[in-house]
């Protein structure tokens, strides 16, 4: 295992270090220098979000559902779900030379945007509930249900694509 000597000559194991870099990152005090870094990641986790979505929509769609295949989208979205909040830090919103569609909506209202996440978690587990269950209809009843905590959310807190 390695180890780095740190600047008082303690040993530190990087892995840590890592984690505390990424926590710092998350949380907004790594300063603007990292805020681009945070969007492109968070675009990257929506873009998971969102071929997981489709996979499971396609699972849905035949006849014979691969169910572990279901139930391994769903459990995904459900992980995704659990951390979006951890998404946005303070300060990660536009002006830092990266494209973004998050609303400050976020930022200033964030009991609201608290509840957005909290209804979609709880909508991705029911949804993981469902792939368990090995119900088609109630899978996409479930699967709908999350679609429209999606809907909610892109309402309030992501702006819409400029045509110009």
């Amino acid at each position: 295992m390695r180890f780095i000597v740190t600047p008082n000559g303690g040993l530190r194991r990087p892995m840590l270090l890592i984690a505390a870099m990424l926590a710092i990152a998350a949380t907004g005090v790594a300063g603007a220098a990292g805020i681009p870094q945070i969007v492109h990641a968070r675009q990257a986790h929506f873009k998971s979000l969102g071929r997981n979505l489709k996979a499971l929509r396609d699972q849905i769609r035949q006849s014979h559902p691969n169910w572990g295949m279901a139930a391994a989208d769903a459990n995904r979205i459900e992980r995704l779900a659990a951390a979006l909040p951890t998404w946005f830090p303070a300060g990660s919103g536009k002006g830092h030379g990266v494209k973004t569609r998050a609303r400050a909506a976020i930022w200033s209202n964030p009991r609201q945007f608290a509840q957005a996440a909290r209804i979609f978690l709880n909508r991705a587990q029911n949804l993981t509930q469902a792939a368990g269950g090995r119900d088609r209809r109630a899978l996409g009843l479930r699967a709908r249900e999350l679609g429209q905590a999606c809907g909610s959310c892109h309402r309030r807190f992501r702006a819409r694509r400029s045509w110009w």
